[in-house]
């Protein structure tokens, strides 16, 4: 039985999986299919928190999602603990609950119907009928999708039927829930509130999330504890966002005024690839990030509360 103070943390995760067609990685290697997509991966989140994994497309976001959710292919070192529990998949498919980018919804079915779906599959043979509903109701309320409970999942606004998808995963209440690119295709407002709404459970519920972004805007910076930058499956710099932006300032990267810190660090842990110059200077300053994280990094990842 997991305590509910709980811990998840990766310890020097090394992953060798398949290179996504089109990546960095990929146009990098040339035409390679396999790969070192993580590498030497150290963090952790604990309950109440939210981990942003942020990354341009081929950093080892969603690979770092399925190492931890045990639906990598591919060999993989380290070690994963939940609450001291090394994350076997039967741990996994018992605690946690995974959002994927792209699901598919029974069009016919109303919201409301969808969750009680979902609950049956997943919850059915352990809770009475009366908790299911009462778990559809609260996660109905909880995302803001009360008012459109009856309506069928065709006619939802894509902000909606986002929703729709996390609710199916925390009617289950996970202990940890991943979402890959929860935001993706989203309008700011509807952005907003789907981060701010996990962050909510998060810290209502003791739980842990984390997600992966590749945009990120300004105004969810406060409902993210964590963050963790990736760069063809390096770390840039993991730890908490409070601590960030001290970070960068000592080891000679402030923030500008008025700059999107997130994105602004997204922007230094990417590969520029405009021109041959612009390709060798950024390459060879993220190997410098990554190689000044191993070594200064660890007086921001602090092993007891702050």
């Amino acid at each position: 039985m997991l305590a509910n103070d709980y811990t998840l943390e990766l310890s020097n995760i090394f992953h060798t999986g398949q290179v996504e067609p089109g990546s960095c990685f990929q146009r990098l290697c040339g035409s390679v299919q396999t790969g070192l997509i993580l590498k030497d991966i150290s963090l952790e989140v604990r309950a109440g928190e939210v981990l942003a994994v942020l990354g341009s497309k081929g950093s080892g976001k969603r690979a770092l999602l399925e190492v931890i959710s045990r639906r990598s292919r591919g060999p993989t070192r380290g070690q994963i603990l939940l609450d001291g529990a090394p994350m076997t998949l039967s741990l996994y498919q018992r605690c946690c609950g995974y959002v994927s980018h792209r699901t598919d919804l029974l069009p016919s079915l109303s919201v409301e119907q969808t969750l009680h779906y979902s609950a049956n599959l997943s919850i059915g043979s352990q809770v009475s009928g009366y908790v299911r509903s009462s778990r559809v109701r609260q996660v109905l309320a909880d995302l803001a999708l009360s008012q459109v409970a009856r309506r069928s999942v065709a006619n939802l606004t894509v902000s909606e039927h986002r929703r729709l998808v996390v609710g199916m995963q925390l009617i289950k209440d996970p202990v940890l829930l991943l979402l890959d690119e929860p935001t993706a295709d989203l309008d700011p407002l509807a952005t907003y509130l789907v981060v701010s709404m996990l962050s909510s459970h998060a810290r209502r519920r003791g739980r842990i999330v984390i997600l992966t972004m590749e945009k990120p805007r300004s105004d969810v910076f406060p409902f993210l504890d964590r963050a963790a930058y990736l760069c063809l499956g390096d770390l840039v710099y993991a730890g908490p966002t409070r601590l960030m932006l001290e970070y960068f300032r000592t080891i000679g990267f402030p923030c500008p005024q008025l700059e999107n810190p997130l994105m602004y660090y997204l922007c230094l842990s990417t590969v520029d690839r405009r021109s041959r110059e612009r390709f060798i200077e950024s390459n060879t300053q993220i190997i410098a990030l990554v190689e000044k994280f191993k070594l200064e990094g660890a007086p921001y990842r602090p092993s007891t509360p702050p």
